[in-house]
């Protein structure tokens, strides 16, 4: 039988394995907790730890030093619900269910801010998420502020995808959105923000996110546990709570309020480990921070430049759009200050939770566990397996793959294709398609091998 290069990659990304949990070993150490904090379109440039001068990210920068920061992290798509598809399936964007935030046939049909009718798909029962193989391994499972994978359907909240709990806001209520809603979840329960009524900035839902964080621990710290912190932190509009520090900044307003923003989820997650440490709970407890894609040029800031020295924004495949922050803190803190260069990608994070937490499942998913890498930065072979993108223009689909040092990007069908060295060419400035037409040939089967066609956004790529 005939195995194809990308074949045999995607079978090296897809059969991880598990752990299985040792008899002599305590329980408790034996599947720790997780904490998992989401940032929502945080540049690659905007915390300290990745080399920002002006943003103040103490808290996050103090997580870096205490565990493993990846440096060639992606999200699962350059847009928020197909990435959160990604990460909470695990499976890259050529299969998983939600691959856009409107989808092109089929879903249910509402409106979107600002937009106007749209039609959006949603997660269905059959579609797991890392909260369903959580909770079936004993996990107490709770979601708290954005969840972004209900589309319309109200059938289709984190309640409905294996969480046992959780506050925040869901897309059919454009007043439980952004930063002074006066709408919210609480568990199936919808309640009204009485302060915020009336279009008034009383009670920032970066505030109240972290207090409602910080209450599920405090119910749940004998229990084990996978909470899922998901802030708005920096999407638009920028409803700083304040400027604070940045008051006085030469800066743009814009400037200053994103920077607040970021500042103030910073210091929330600040109190939110700094509860894990008076529960007791600190030293059995995996802390991960990520962004769920690039930053936006929607922003609209002058001088900060939120995504560092990379090229594109947040809806493109050129690394501005897709490369994240990904930072990994250990409870024994034994990977303490390491950096890995291991290219990873949302798909492996469920991978690697199922790894470290020694979860019993028999799921296949498109990513591998990077525990290995975690314990001992420079483990891993970077090609032996390749991370796949796409997304959706109004007509068509846009493609990416990322194969060791090796990037290659299709704008769409009739584009011609781009390939970039980005241990070389960060930036992506040289491309060197003329130059290297084997690589090309190689990752060009990966674009349609890795593709299956979804009744939501046809495309025809398959034949």
């Amino acid at each position: 039988m005939k195995i194809s290069f990308c074949g045999v990659l995607s079978t090296v990304s897809a059969c991880f394995g598990i752990a299985m949990p040792s008899l002599a070993q305590d329980i408790k150490k034996d599947q720790p907790n997780v904490l998992f904090i989401l940032a929502d379109d945080l540049g690659y440039g905007d915390l300290g730890c990745f080399g920002n001068k002006v943003i103040k990210t103490e808290t996050i920068d103090k997580l870096a030093s205490e565990g493993i920061t990846f440096t060639d992290c992606y999200a699962g798509a350059s847009v928020s619900s197909p990435s959160r598809s990604c990460l909470m399936t695990g499976l890259h964007t050529g299969h998983t269910r939600i691959r856009g935030n409107m989808c092109r046939t089929g879903g249910i049909v509402g409106e979107r801010e600002g937009i106007g009718t749209v039609r959006r798909i949603n997660l269905m029962p059959q579609d797991s998420t890392i909260a369903n193989v959580l909770s079936n391994n004993g996990y107490v499972t709770c979601l708290v502020n954005k969840w972004h994978l209900d589309g319309f359907d109200p059938s289709a909240g984190p309640l409905d995808r294996g969480f046992d709990e959780f506050y925040g806001w869901l897309i059919r209520e454009p007043q439980s959105h952004n930063y002074y809603p006066s709408k919210r979840w609480r568990n199936r329960e919808e309640y009204t923000i009485t302060e915020n009524l009336n279009g008034e900035h009383v009670d920032h839902n970066t505030d109240r996110s972290t207090d409602e964080a910080i209450d599920f621990l405090r119910r749940h710290k004998d229990d084990k546990f996978f909470l899922y912190l998901a802030y708005n932190v920096p999407h638009v509009p920028l409803d700083s709570k304040s400027w604070g520090i940045y008051k006085n900044a030469d800066m743009s307003p814009n400037d200053k309020s994103y920077a607040a923003l970021v500042t103030h989820m910073d210091e929330s997650i600040a109190k939110v480990l700094e509860e894990l440490k008076k529960l007791g709970i600190d030293d059995n407890t995996i802390v991960v921070f990520a962004s769920d894609n690039g930053g936006a040029k929607a922003a609209m800031t002058e001088k900060l430049v939120i995504n560092g020295q990379l090229r594109g924004w947040k809806g493109e495949l050129y690394e501005g759009g897709i490369r994240v922050p990904l930072i990994v803190r250990l409870p024994d803190r034994k990977n303490a200050g390491s950096i890995s260069s291991f290219p990873c990608y949302f798909p492996d994070i469920f991978s690697t939770l199922v790894d470290m937490t020694n979860a019993k499942t028999s799921l296949i998913t498109d990513g591998v566990s990077v525990y290995p890498e975690i314990k001992s930065p420079g483990t891993m072979d970077q090609d032996q397996r390749y991370l796949y993108w796409e997304q959706y223009p109004s007509k068509g689909i846009s493609q990416a793959v990322r194969w060791g040092d090796w990037k290659l990007i299709r704008q769409n069908l009739n584009k011609e294709m781009e390939l970039y060295n980005l241990k070389d060419d960060i930036r992506e400035t040289k491309n060197l398609a003329d130059q290297h037409p084997d690589i090309i040939a190689k990752l060009a089967r990966c674009l349609t091998e890795s593709h299956t066609e979804s009744e939501n956004w046809p495309v025809g790529l398959v034949e």
